[in-house]
């Protein structure tokens, strides 16, 4: 999956929640949900393929387990029961999104490390500029990649809309609330 598919899906999804939650007195600070459905590839993206290239070679390793969903989950119980602050529940959030865009379910070695094996699939070695020049391939020419990056951005168009004709933009930026 794509930045804007992770993104836009991810808010789309979180505002569909809150509307059926549709409680005043929870509201979801955006900003931390975009930041948990990026956060798995800002992290795993430069360490395996890059940091760690040469032995793993692979973008999906740490953040992309249930080990670390099940981690931002429990930092989001704590922060609400001594903050009473839902942001850590929001990052939670997005992670989930994150694993569930990326089909995580595919690769269990993955999804549920260290328990099936101790060690990440290697990926195949590619140089980085290969691996950008890939992307921009598949992105181009397979519906797999550009239909859900299309969504995305349509959902984030949205979203940008809304808060500017709202005239919130400040007010976003500050709280993260719509």
């Amino acid at each position: 999956m794509y930045l804007l598919a992770h993104a836009g899906i991810t808010l789309g999804a979180a505002r569909v929640v809150e509307e059926a939650v549709n409680r005043p007195s929870i509201r979801l600070d955006y900003r931390f949900i975009l930041l948990g459905s990026l956060l798995p590839d800002i992290v795993d993206k430069p360490l395996g393929r890059i940091i760690f290239g040469e032995v793993i070679a692979n973008g999906r390793i740490f953040l992309h387990t249930m080990i670390f969903l099940v981690m931002t989950v429990l930092l989001g119980l704590l922060i609400y029961r001594w903050k009473k602050a839902l942001w850590g529940f929001c990052i939670a959030f997005g992670v989930l999104m994150h694993l569930i865009l990326d089909a995580m379910w595919m690769d269990p070695v993955t999804l549920f490390w260290p328990f099936i094996s101790p060690a990440f699939n290697k990926g195949p070695g590619v140089p980085f500029l290969e691996i950008v020049r890939s992307w921009s391939y598949t992105l181009l020419t397979e519906p797999r990649a550009y239909l859900p990056e299309l969504a995305g951005l349509v959902i984030l168009i949205y979203f940008a809309v809304k808060v500017i004709k709202e005239k919130r933009v400040t007010a976003f930026i500050r709280t993260g609330y719509l």
